[in-house]
């Protein structure tokens, strides 16, 4: 029987605070998914946004990942309450159909590689309001995207910005903290409920000295999106040259997060699922292709 084989992306993430700062001290990963393998259906099974999401640790290579998983009408994976495993197989159509995303840590950070099964998977922000429900923690705690050093680089050493452009989706574990992008959008999300929230903070007309200090807080605000959970941010950094004259240039965050396509096979040659196996030794490629911005963690 012929492999089966997918492009799948490879995306890096970082837990932090709730705050959208770096965690003080890095967490033993695989102490925590212990404690998921140990604990109850009950304890794993959370209801977010009124979707049923389930977690399961997998273990292989001699550590553990995570299965993170959400309840659909229609997929390509199922849930069996009575052992809690989520099985992927469409063996049995008599079980609730979930989608899954895969989960690794890479050893000594608070990063990870994540692989969506399908367009349907269970995203990032939806993996921290998970983590916070489960109660692994003392204090709750928000994911971020891992940028690229040169971008961090550029946009910590702009001079000024005249746009920035942000979209949060309900899920957002943010905490204001003073920031005002983000105390803008608890603010709004507070007023309307769950919904998306896209905000841009424009300086118009020409570079000049008259709104300096307007510029110099849009860059404020750009930086501060440095390692936050959203959809979308967008800025446009202003620096000058040696004559003094302004250079704007468009910067995407999402562009220049750390990423990576792999083949993942989703089944071996006897037609037998191995997508999860496979999803936890692309992204155990893709960190190694990668190490010199993932295990960089003076950011």
């Amino acid at each position: 029987m012929v492999i089966q084989r997918r492009k799948k992306l490879v995306s890096f993430f970082e837990v932090r605070d709730a705050y959208g700062d770096p965690l003080t001290e890095i967490v033993d990963w695989q102490d925590v998914l212990a404690e998921v393998a140990a604990a109850s259906l009950k304890r794993r099974e959370q209801s977010i946004k009124q979707v049923i999401h389930w977690a399961q640790v997998y273990p292989h290579d001699g550590a553990y990942h995570l299965v993170f998983a959400r309840a659909r009408d229609e997929a390509v994976s199922s849930l069996d309450r009575d052992t809690g495993e989520i099985l992927d197989t469409e063996a049995d159509t008599n079980k609730p159909w979930v989608e899954v995303s895969v989960a690794s840590f890479l050893p000594e950070t608070n990063r990870f590689g994540y692989v969506l099964g399908t367009g349907a998977s269970p995203r990032s922000s939806t993996l921290a309001a998970w983590l916070n429900r489960f109660g692994a923690f003392e204090e709750e705690i928000s994911i971020g995207p891992v940028l690229s050093k040169d971008v961090i680089s550029k946009i910590n050493g702009a001079a000024e910005a005249s746009l920035v452009r942000a979209k949060f989706d309900s899920h957002n574990a943010t905490t204001a903290d003073g920031s005002s992008l983000f105390g803008a959008k608890h603010a709004l999300q507070d007023s309307f409920g769950d919904v998306e929230v896209e905000l841009v903070v424009r300086v118009k007309g020409r570079i000049s000295g008259r709104r300096e200090d307007e510029r110099r807080r849009v860059a404020a605000a750009a930086q501060d999106l440095i390692g936050k959970d959203f959809k979308r941010a967008v800025a446009q950094i202003v620096n000058y040259d040696d004559e003094g004259n302004p250079h704007r240039e468009d910067v995407d965050f999402l562009n220049n997060r750390i990423t990576k396509k792999k083949y993942i096979d989703v089944t071996d040659e006897e037609g037998r699922s191995v997508r999860i196996k496979s999803a936890v030794q692309a992204i155990n490629q893709a960190a190694d292709a990668m190490k010199a911005d993932l295990y960089d963690l003076d950011r």
